[in-house]
Formats: C-alpha cells, structure tokens, sequence
C-alpha cells in the first residue's frame, strides 16, 4: 500500500508539529569528523526516533522534520522507517532548506512555505518525553478561544537545582502569574551566580510567583501567528529571543506567552554530553516509559529482550563464560563479549567484538567497535569502527571519533577528544581544526591512528566551546578560559568598590546615574528613561 500524503490531512483541527533536527546533533559531529552521524544513537535507538515517538503518541497527526545538515540521513531514514508505512497514525515529511542556522530561520522558511494552519507544537530533534501533550493543547486552544493575543504555551518540569536532568546551559529565572500561569518575566542565566530582577515586576503584579525550580522542556505549544512573527523580526533567532522580544513589546502589541508545568511525566532535551550520559540512562533505567530500549521503536531487526537489573540484550548476542553485566546495560545485536569482562552502566552497539579481561563503565560504545583484550573505558564515548588494541585505558571525558585507532599498551589522558583524520576545510571555514599526529605517536601507541580535536580559540559559537570544555560536566576550563574569568572578576571587584572608568566612562557613568535620578522623582516611565540612556551613548 502507499504511505499517505499530507494532503490527505488537510482539517483543520490536524495537530501539526515542527521538529527542528539540527541541534545537538549539529555541535556533535565536529567531533565525531567529517562524515558524522546525524542520528546519533541514544540507548541503541536514534535519538530522532524517541521525538517521533513521542509526538505520535500524543495525538499529532502531521510532524514536519526540519533539517538543513546532513538532510539526506534523515530523508533516507523516515523514508525506510515505519513512519512512512500506510499503518502510521501521522505523516513525517522533512523540510530541507540549506543554509539555516538557527530556530528562527527554521520558522520563518516554514512561514515561507505555509506550511502551518493551526495550532502546532514546537520541539527540538533531541527531545525525549512522555509527557500527555493532548491535555497541554487543550488548555492551549482553550486560552486562545478567550485570548486571541495567547501566542505560546512554554512547558516546564518541576525539578530542583542540581536535578541531573537540568542543563547549566539552559537556567532559567521566570516570574509567572499565580492565577493565569501568564510568564511576566524570563530570564536566561546560565551559570550566573548573581542576578539582578527589575522590581516592576513585583510592583505591577499582586500575586506572582519568581520559579527557579523548573527544567525547560524545551517544548513549546505555538499559535500559528508564531512563524509569521519570527519572518517579521529577523533579530529573533531562538526562543528565548522571541520570548524577550514579546514580553518587552506585550504593553504595545498585547501579546502574551503562559507556562505550564508539568511534575510527574518526563521530559529533558540532549543538549550536551553531560545531557547525554543522563537521559540515556534515565532511558535505561525506564524513568521515559514507555519510551525504553525494549519498546523496539522503529528497530524491527534488532529487537532487545530486558533482563534483571536492567541487562537489555539482542537476541545475536555472544556471550562467553564468567562475563559479568552488572546493571543498566544493553548489548545490541552480533556483539560478541569475551570471558572476565565485567560491564556496567554501559551500552555496547551492534556488531561489536569485545575481548577478555575487559572493564567498562558508564559508557557509550557504537556499532562495529573492536575492544582489545585487558582494555578499561571508562565514562567515554567511542564512536562506530573505533579500535582499541590490547591494554588500553581510556580515561573519563574522552571522545573517540569514527575510524580512531588507540594502542596498545597506553593510558590516554582525561577528557581527550581524538579524530581517525584531520577535519576537512570543506566543512566550513569557521570549524575547529585538528592537529595532525603521526600514525605512531607514543601517545597514541604503535598501531594508533588519531589526531587530537583541538577548538579553535576564536570561535564565535559559545555553546560549541562549552560542549568542548565542559565535557560530561567536568568542568574542564582552558588557561584562556581562566584568565577571561580573571579579568572579569577582578573588573566586576573594582565597579562594586566604588572606582569608576575614566574620561569618557566617567562622565557617561555620571550621567546615568543622574537620569536615573531625575527619572526616579519626575516619575518618568521605563520607556522614555530607555531612550535617555540610549542616547547619551
């Protein structure tokens, strides 16, 4: 029978949803060299699969899979998955548009192509949950029946600072309406340890409520004004800059954005490795049911079995006698694991060939790998066809991209990074840059074939250098790194004792300070005391 075409779909009441593929997946494959995987494996499952998943559960019926790097796996995939067979409750149809970098651009190419007609849900490629969406949009369109200006319903998980499902990238402050859940002020802080909140806030609102405690899901339920809003201001490149731009402009334009917060589903997106090595053991451990291994999503050939202790395992699996698989484990299928081995918190991918004597703990090993007897890894990822020779230690932090080859007999230190080639100049001008190494570096042993991933230290792309230097949350930092926080903190040491800038800074310092003033006993509102400012620049 033919898959169903999006035509077929055309009420209005279709629940549509747009995935932006490129993301995590994007920030990875420098690392993992010039011919990456955009489908990165998540618990022996490609991670846009949980996405689908998830959103076909939830009642959507017409997904739209935004892609602009490396679109041709993603087309090839859908079209060999079961989302592309007549039996599937919605239709996935990937959106190629080269050249986009951000979220926004994503929207305004779907503004472009008119693709949205209703209501849609709004999500990265990397996002796993189970959360009851249906109910979500519900009291979405509910809103929006009372509240034609109800742009956008942002949905939080409650969990506390430290929560191991919360990105230090993606705090956020926010007050929000006690009676209407309506958001009145957000924040992104990252790893600000001080934070500065405008007292408007409280002095305009009689019941709020400033939340710290919530994890962003990174799921959002949008009106279709949203992408027409995103073609009309190109400054708005992410969420959070669309979330700003609206709260700023909500006394004018009236629009408004309201939160909801979820406590007892899950939700958290793979936005780092840290993130990584966290949800992919929340999987494991079946926190996202029923999104586990042995739920077989889209993965008919190798179907997992679950065991004791959560000892997932295919049923091709070699395993030789007094091999031991402790807890939280998944061997995919034709891997083949030798005597004395002891393998825990780990997932070990399809066809891999693991020898005597072997430790490895809380780590990620793909498809096709060869782990040489007497071998330790520990809290590393070693990507698809990596060869480790008898001997070798892996270190945590460490990433070992396609084709590496490692030993024998060496230790490699914490948190490196290696590539089987230097990365290619094709990829694009503004990528890190690899130094060569030799074939038979010590460092590398004999037979080892790696070069070292080093970032260059003029990228513009922050998040990209605190993938590299915050490797599974170590907080690994540059001597540059240092030395900018040095020089930050000691200027911010100097402003709180009362010294000031001179010349020119000191008079623009003065003169702000007595705007502020004037602005404070004339009652001269916020918006013209911004121009003031503005203009004494």
């Amino acid at each position: 029978m033919a898959p169903k075409k999006r035509e077929d779909l055309k009420q209005e009441d279709v629940l549509q949803a747009v995935v932006i593929a490129d993301s995590f997946n994007v920030r990875f494959c420098p690392i993992t060299e010039k011919k990456p995987r955009v489908l990165l494996p998540v618990a022996n499952i490609p991670m846009l699969d949980y996405t689908l998943e998830f959103l076909s559960s939830s009642g959507v019926q017409e997904i739209f899979v935004f892609c602009s790097h490396l679109s041709d796996q993603i087309r090839t995939h859908i079209r060999n998955s079961k989302w592309n067979e007549s039996s599937s409750s919605c239709v996935v149809t990937p959106v190629l548009s080269e050249g986009c970098r951000s979220m926004g651009d994503a929207l305004r190419e779907i503004d472009a192509k008119s693709l949205i007609r209703s209501d849609f849900v709004l999500i990265y490629g990397d996002t796993l949950a189970n959360i009851k969406l249906q109910n979500i949009v519900e009291e979405h369109k509910k809103r929006r029946e009372k509240d034609k200006n109800s742009l956008m319903t942002m949905v939080f998980k409650k969990a506390p600072p430290g929560h191991h499902t919360r990105c230090k990238e993606e705090e956020v402050v926010m007050a929000v309406e006690n009676t209407t859940n309506r958001v009145v002020h957000y924040r992104k802080i990252g790893n600000q340890k001080r934070l500065e909140f405008p007292v408007e806030v409280l002095l305009d609102h009689q019941d709020v409520d400033i939340r710290y405690d919530l994890l962003d899901c990174q799921i959002s339920i949008c009106s279709p004004q949203v992408p027409q809003i995103f073609t009309d201001d190109f400054d708005y490149q992410t969420r959070d800059d669309f979330v700003k731009g609206i709260l700023i402009n909500e006394e004018i334009m009236g629009n408004t954005i309201y939160v909801n917060v979820v406590k007892n589903e899950y939700a958290a997106r793979i936005s780092n490795l840290q993130m990584y090595d966290a949800i992919s053991k929340d999987i494991i451990s079946r926190w996202v049911f029923p999104l586990t291994p042995d739920s077989n999503i889209n993965n008919r050939e190798n179907s997992l079995s679950c065991g004791r202790h959560n000892v997932y395992l295919s049923k091709d699996v070699t395993l030789a006698r007094g091999c031991i698989l402790e807890e939280n484990v998944i061997v995919g299928g034709g891997s083949s694991i030798g005597s004395n081995t002891v393998i825990s918190q780990s997932v070990i991918g399809n066809n891999c060939k693991i020898g005597e004597n072997v430790k490895i703990m809380g780590s990620y090993i793909w498809n096709d790998a060869v782990i040489e007897d007497n071998t330790v890894i520990t809290k590393a990822i070693l990507c698809d066809s990596v060869h480790l020779y008898k001997g070798t230690t892996v270190q945590p932090g460490s990433v070992l991209s396609w084709n590496v080859k490692v030993g024998p007999d060496i230790t490699l230190p914490e948190c490196v990074k290696l590539t089987s080639e230097p990365i290619d100049d094709g990829f694009g001008d503004d990528l890190p840059e690899a130094d060569q190494v030799t074939e038979t570096s010590p460092d590398f042993g004999s037979r080892g074939k790696a070069y070292i991933f080093k970032a260059a230290s003029d990228s513009d792309d922050e998040e990209e250098l605190e993938l590299v230097h915050d490797m599974w949350g170590l907080n690994i930092q540059s001597e540059d790194e240092d030395d900018i926080s040095s020089i930050a903190s000691n200027e911010t040491d100097d402003l709180s004792d009362g010294s000031l800038p001179p010349d020119d800074y000191r008079m623009f310092y003065s003169e702000v300070i007595d705007t502020l003033r004037r602005a404070r006993e004339e009652n001269i509102s916020t918006d013209n005391m911004i121009l003031e400012v503005n203009s004494l620049k």
